[in-house]
C-alpha cells in the first residue's frame, strides 16, 4: 500500500459491522442495573423489562417517551414466539408495541414486522466518533459546567424540559432518572450563577462506549457555546473511564446532528423505529358514538 493509501484508509471512519453495532445499540439498552438504579428513583412507576431473543423491551410508564424493544435480532434469528412475547409486553401495559431495528438485524426481523402491520414511526441517525488519547477540557470563560447533584438536579431537569419543549414536550422527571444511571454522564451549565442547559449521558464499560443524550439549553441562551462545553466535558469524562467512542442518536438532517457533526461525530448508520397500535388504543373519530 502507497503511503498515500495508508493514509486515507487511516482516515476513514470505523468500519459498522454486526460487531460494533452491537457494542453501539447498547447506547439504548436499558440493561437489568439501569432498571434497579431507575426504580429507586421513580418507586411509584409500574417500571418493567424484558429480555426477548437477546434485546430488552423497558416500558417506564403510561407516558414514558422511550418505551421501546433495542437490540432484537442482533444476535441472530427472531421467531414469531418471540414477537409474541414483545408485543404481549407491551400490549398489557396500554402502549404501542415498538420497536427499534437496526439495519444490521437478522432478516428474520424484518419479515415479522411486515407480516403483523408494523409501521415505520421514525428514522433515527446513529452518530459516532472515536475518542482521541486526550480530549482536553477548557472550561469556558463565562460558562461552568457541573455534576449533577441531588441539590441541583431539580432546576437541571427544568432546564432540560425547557430545552426541548419547541420540539418534544417531556415531563421533567423524565430527564431526573438520567442522573441515576450507573456511570452517568449528567452535567448542567451555568451562565451568571443561572442554570441554562443541562445533558445526560452514560459510560457503558463493557462496550467501552460514552452513550450521549439529553443535551438541551434553554432558548434564550442558544449560540453561547453552551451545548459545546457540555459535549466536551463528556468526552473529557470518555476518556477518563477508558472509552474508545462516543455515540449519539439525533433526528436525520436535525440541528443536533449538524452540532454533533461539527465536533467530529459521523455517521454510523439510520435505523427504523416500528411500531404496532393495538384497537383498544385507538382514539374514537369526531362524531363518532363514545357511549353517551
Amino acid at each position: 500500500m502507497s503511503e498515500s493509501a495508508a493514509t486515507t484508509a487511516n482516515q476513514l471512519p470505523e468500519f459498522v459491522d454486526l460487531a460494533f453495532a452491537r457494542r453501539l445499540e447498547m447506547a439504548e439498552t436499558i440493561l437489568p442495573e439501569c432498571v434497579e438504579a431507575l426504580c429507586r428513583f421513580s418507586p411509584a412507576q409500574p417500571i418493567a423489562h424484558e429480555q426477548v431473543a437477546d434485546g430488552v423491551a423497558f416500558y417506564g410508564g403510561p407516558d414514558y417517551p422511550s418505551n421501546q424493544m433495542v437490540g432484537m435480532g442482533l444476535y441472530g434469528e427472531v421467531t414469531s414466539e418471540d414477537m409474541d412475547r414483545v408485543e404481549t409486553f407491551f400490549r398489557s401495559r396500554g402502549v404501542s408495541s415498538t420497536i427499534v431495528v437496526s439495519p444490521l438485524a437478522d432478516m428474520s426481523l424484518l419479515r415479522l414486522l411486515g407480516q403483523r402491520g408494523y409501521g415505520v414511526a421514525e428514522f433515527n441517525s446513529v452518530l459516532t466518533r472515536k475518542i482521541k488519547a486526550e480530549e482536553p477540557f477548557p472550561p469556558p470563560a463565562d460558562i461552568a459546567i457541573e455534576r449533577v447533584t441531588p441539590e441541583t438536579v431539580s432546576p437541571w431537569m427544568h432546564a432540560i424540559a425547557e430545552g426541548f419543549a419547541q420540539n418534544i414536550p417531556v415531563a421533567e422527571e423524565v430527564f431526573g432518572a438520567f442522573a441515576s444511571l450507573p456511570g452517568d454522564l449528567s452535567f448542567l451549565a451555568r451562565i451568571e450563577d443561572m442554570v441554562v442547559g443541562g445533558c445526560g449521558g452514560r459510560i457503558i464499560p463493557e462496550a467501552r462506549i460514552a452513550a450521549l443524550f439529553g443535551t438541551a439549553t434553554l432558548p434564550a441562551f442558544r449560540n453561547r457555546g453552551v451545548q459545546s462545553a457540555l459535549i466536551e466535558r463528556r468526552l473529557h469524562e470518555a476518556v477518563l473511564a477508558g472509552c474508545e467512542y462516543a455515540v449519539v442518536s439525533t433526528q436525520p438532517a436535525s440541528g443536533s446532528q449538524r452540532n454533533m457533526e461539527r465536533r467530529g461525530f459521523r455517521l454510523a448508520y439510520t435505523k427504523l423505529v416500528m411500531m404496532r397500535e393495538w384497537p383498544e388504543l385507538a382514539h374514537p373519530v369526531d362524531g363518532a358514538d363514545n357511549g353517551h
